[in-house]
């Protein structure tokens, strides 16, 4: 991307978030916001913000479950380390993915093949995300609220659902094929959308076989998103919100892929809107809404100067990262 196109993207995504912030704000006492805040029990959100770290070790192990379905290995520690490096780029870049690059290039390091780095990266967050709609579709079956005031919801939900599921039976059936489309598309087509699609397709084609570690990873997915709903959970307990606890195993899963679009500043506005949306539904009042957002928010913003943390000791440390990294793939 160009230097003026790069920033006209950030230019229109700080609009996409400050349009969404007012818009939300205009009918909201800011006190109220603050007061929600400041009443909630400290202890519970010590609790929540707690929780952070048990998702980095479940997140490391999946990511070395990966590597090692590729016949790679490194130790836990840092892949916890890259990880909240990870976190840091995300939250002080004007994406959330910045911290997949960050992880994709550890692994590069480890792997010393690009394709290979990508593959673990991209599987790594398709589990993730298929774990969310697995979440998701369940559970709002049990919650008429949200799929009546939404319609749209509960077929969104099956329907990506049934993707996932296809595209997984497809990578356990049909892998050889996968890579062969892969490398024709990759090679031939002159088309960009063409050659990412060939990309894609790689990247699911190198876990064809190894059905035992992507259910291993999927376990482990289903689990870190176990993590992030409760944490988000104990927020909503921290702060007395009267909201039932199945509603937030939707609430959750679609707050997280709707922060994911790249429309905004790492979610800002997006965040905010979402859980007035869906916290509304259940009596919520708005100014409830957006502490909870901020709170959340907050402790995301802590994770990522951690994150920071551990990046300045990564400059300043002599030893090169690689000395760390154990290459069993020969």
């Amino acid at each position: 991307m160009t230097k003026p196109a790069y920033l006209l993207t950030v230019t229109l995504k700080v609009l996409v978030s400050a349009s969404l912030l007012y818009w939300l704000l205009r009918d909201v006492e800011f006190k109220a916001i603050i007061d929600h805040i400041r009443l909630a029990n400290p202890w519970l959100l010590l609790l929540a913000f707690c929780m952070y770290f048990l998702g980095y070790f479940i997140t490391a192990t999946r990511w070395r479950t990966l590597l090692r379905a590729q016949g790679y290995d490194a130790p836990l520690n840092r892949l916890v380390r890259s990880f909240m490096v990870g976190l840091f780029f995300s939250n002080f870049l004007p994406s959330t993915i910045g911290g997949d690059i960050v992880r994709m290039y550890d692994s590069w390091k480890i792997m010393k093949q690009k394709s290979q780095a990508f593959a673990v990266i991209f599987v790594d967050r398709f589990l993730g995300i298929t774990a969310l709609f697995c979440y998701a579709s369940i559970a709002l079956l049990f919650i008429d609220e949200a799929a009546q005031q939404v319609p749209l919801l509960r077929p969104v939900l099956i329907v990506g659902l049934l993707l996932a599921a296809g595209a997984i039976l497809v990578l356990f059936t049909q892998a050889d094929t996968l890579h062969d489309t892969s490398e024709a598309w990759r090679e031939s087509h002159s088309n960009q959308l063409v050659r990412l699609a060939g990309k894609l397709l790689g990247a699911f084609s190198a876990y064809g076989g190894k059905t035992a570690a992507l259910f291993k990873a999927f376990v482990l997915s289903l689990l870190l998103q176990l993590n992030v709903i409760v944490h988000f959970i104990i927020i909503a307990l921290a702060m007395g919100l009267d909201i039932p606890i199945i509603a937030m195993f939707v609430i959750i899963p679609v707050a997280t892929v709707v922060m994911m679009l790249p429309v905004s500043i790492n979610g800002i506005g997006l965040r905010e809107a979402v859980f007035v949306l869906f916290f509304g539904l259940f009596g919520l009042a708005g100014d409830q809404s957006i502490a909870f957002a901020w709170i959340a928010y907050g402790f995301v913003l802590a994770q990522g100067l951690l994150g920071g943390l551990v990046f300045a000791g990564r400059l300043l440390s002599r030893a090169p990262d690689n000395k760390e990294l154990d290459n069993v793939g020969g």
